[in-house]
C-alpha cells in the first residue's frame, strides 16, 4: 500500500504541473477531433421543473428568450 500510495504522489506531483502547461499554452487545439472527449448532451429536466429557467439558458424547445 506504501507503494501505491507513493507512486500515487509522485503521479499527481508531475501531472498537475503537465496539465497546466499544457492547459497554459492551449496544446489542446492540435489534438485531433477524434480523439477529444464527445460533449454531452443537454440536461433535461423533469416536467415538473419545465418552468423553471437555469442560469439564463435557453428552454427546451422554444425560439425565443423568457424573462
Amino acid at each position: 500500500m506504501n507503494v501505491f500510495l507513493g507512486y500515487f504522489v509522485w503521479g499527481l506531483i508531475l501531472a498537475v504541473p503537465l496539465y497546466w502547461i499544457g492547459w497554459r499554452l492551449r496544446l489542446g487545439r492540435f489534438v485531433p477531433v477524434w480523439l477529444r472527449p464527445v460533449r454531452s448532451r443537454p440536461l433535461q429536466l423533469p416536467p415538473q421543473l419545465d418552468a423553471l429557467l437555469i442560469r439564463g439558458q435557453r428552454r427546451f424547445g422554444e425560439t425565443r428568450w423568457r424573462r
